[in-house]
């Protein structure tokens, strides 16, 4: 067993059968895990000797305890195996990860990035590379200098600040908790005090403001889309790009949002994919205190492991809207090798617990999803609560995606699910009459009434064709309240499907009473050919006969 060294960490003495090699090279104390606390402090890729055949107790039959994965792809424990005399350690040291504290960066062990510190590291280096992009590039060209921004301050005042994030906060915020309250009021005041004018937190504050000005209809602030750009010239400036931040990804998230409520939705569904890759890059989507993320420095492990529940429900709401939004536009969701980041808590006023359950939802194989899977996972849509108006707007967008899909596979629906989509499509219909009157116009209190008019027509049955006159009349007071182009836009389309619809209607009526004289005419026709008179002449008898 390993001696006692100078930087051992200080708990009670511990036997175990087996040290790791690291641990007995270094002479330093092992708790026989794999990999062992030594290990995952200090970085060292730990592994184990099979020379006797023994393993250390706390590593035979193991099985690591980890949060449930609910990512696009299963996950899969990391299990200690013995198969002869030849040891698995080697597949948990290449699936382990590292977390770099000092610069929020996440990678995995086997990246061009972290080879060479893990090299350095087996080499029992004494100054072992950091953990940097080494030759990625030749260098001929320098980096992108910082761009230039006019301040924040210059735009609106901190007066018009406080009075626009109250709408935020009381409409935004109960659904998507991305943004700290008290972390943002202390940057709030720093920022208007010039302590940081240009720095990265100003994109959050921007995007706050540009979504507080949003839902205040025409009572917004004048300057909103100068508002915009700010915070899209601080995400992409070079100063604040090179290294990602939780920071960036509250400002992305926001930016989605308000992308899906105001623009094209591709350029909604890239930002959506870009927010999760930057939660990638800094490592969001894992809990730090997993056994297989080794750190990069010598901070006490204890004190790297405090995560935030505000942190886990900026990823959780980054990844939800990801999901929802490519399975409704029909495109690729962005899949994350695993997700252990645990789940949201459930606060009152608080509904972002059961938007990220409706994500859940969703196939994991979405495009591959048979019909039982989409007919499980509606029949779960249904059964959701409809704690807000906006979630039971959301849940109309699933459950009419869902029928899309099985639109394309051919499949008759039954009785039953008719009446589940015909349920929670009129559940949304009132919902989303009831934000509009209030000036929040969600993106779905107009797509999801449009949409829930083309589903009721598509399935063209006396039960869904008895719900179109309401349907029609709620989308044509929502299109009022809005006043709209697009609005207009998708009032006269669904009028123009419904005329197509009653003119289809008409003409199989039409064909059925073609069937209907093509069956009596040849027998009036025999009948006109018959000479009445000549039949009827006594004279004429004998010879007609």
């Amino acid at each position: 067993m390993a001696s006692s060294g100078p930087n051992a960490q200080p708990y009670k003495r511990q036997r175990v059968r087996k040290a790791c090699v690291p641990c007995r090279e270094r002479k330093r104390k092992c708790n026989g895990k794999s990999p062992c606390e030594m290990c995952v402090a200090y970085g060292y890729v730990c592994h184990y000797t099979e020379d006797d055949g023994l393993l250390a107790p706390s590593r035979m039959n193991q099985v690591e305890e980890m949060p449930r994965d609910t990512g696009n792809t299963p996950y899969v424990p990391l299990n200690i195996i013995r198969n002869g005399t030849h040891s698995t350690d080697t597949q948990n040291l290449t699936n382990r990860n590292i977390i770099d504290r000092t610069k929020s960066r996440y990678t995995i062990q086997h990246s061009a990035v972290a080879f060479p510190r893990s090299l350095g590291l087996e080499l029992r280096s004494t100054n072992p590379p950091r953990l940097h992009c080494f030759a990625w590039h030749c260098g001929i060209r320098p980096e992108e200098k910082p761009n230039f921004h006019v301040p924040l301050s210059d735009l609106v005042t901190k007066e018009e600040y406080y009075r626009i994030s109250k709408v935020y906060f009381s409409v935004v915020h109960p659904i998507f908790d991305i943004v700290d309250p008290e972390q943002l009021g202390k940057n709030v005041e720093a920022y208007w005090n010039g302590d940081a004018e240009t720095s990265e937190y100003g994109a959050v504050i921007a995007g706050v403001i540009a979504l507080g000005s949003f839902f205040m209809g025409s009572l917004g602030h004048p300057r909103e889309t100068d508002i915009i750009r700010y915070a899209k010239g601080i995400l992409d400036d070079p100063t604040f790009s090179r290294i990602p931040s939780v920071e960036q990804i509250s400002a992305w998230v926001l930016r989605t949002i308000y992308l899906r409520a105001t623009a094209r939705p591709h350029v909604a569904w890239l930002a959506s994919c870009l927010t999760i890759h930057l939660s990638e890059a800094i490592g969001l989507h894992h809990e730090i205190d997993r056994e297989d993320l080794a750190l990069t420095n010598n901070v006490s492990l204890k004190r790297t492991t405090e995560v935030s529940e505000h942190t886990r429900r900026l990823f959780w709401s980054a990844w939800s809207i990801n999901i929802i939004l490519s399975y409704d536009y029909g495109r690729s969701s962005v899949v994350l090798n695993r997700i252990t980041c645990k789940p949201v808590k459930e606060t009152d006023g608080n509904y972002t617990l059961y938007l990220v359950a409706l994500a859940q939802l969703i196939p994991q194989e979405s495009v591959n999803a048979n019909v039982a899977q989409l007919l499980q996972a509606l029949a779960a849509v249904h059964e959701s609560p409809d704690a807000h108006p906006f979630l039971s707007l959301t849940k109309a967008d699933i459950c009419l995606s869902f029928y899309r899909r099985l639109r394309l596979l051919n499949h008759i629906l039954d009785k039953s699910v008719v009446s589940q989509i015909i349920d929670i499509g009129n559940t949304a219909l009132a919902a989303a009459f009831a934000l509009v009157k209030i000036d929040q116009a969600w993106w779905n209190v107009l797509s999801t009434s449009f949409q829930y008019v083309c589903v009721l027509l598509a399935i063209d049955t006396p039960e869904s064709l008895s719900h179109v006159a309401a349907a029609m009349r709620t989308l044509d007071n929502i299109t009022q309240v809005l006043g709209t182009h697009i609005a207009f836009e998708a009032q006269k389309t669904a009028k123009l499907l419904l005329e197509d619809s009653v003119k289809k209607k008409r003409q199989e009526i039409q064909q059925l009473e073609q069937a209907t004289h093509q069956r009596s005419a040849p027998e009036t026709t025999h009948l006109l050919d018959i000479d009445w008179d000549a039949l009827l002449d006594p004279s004429d008898t004998l010879s007609f006969m």
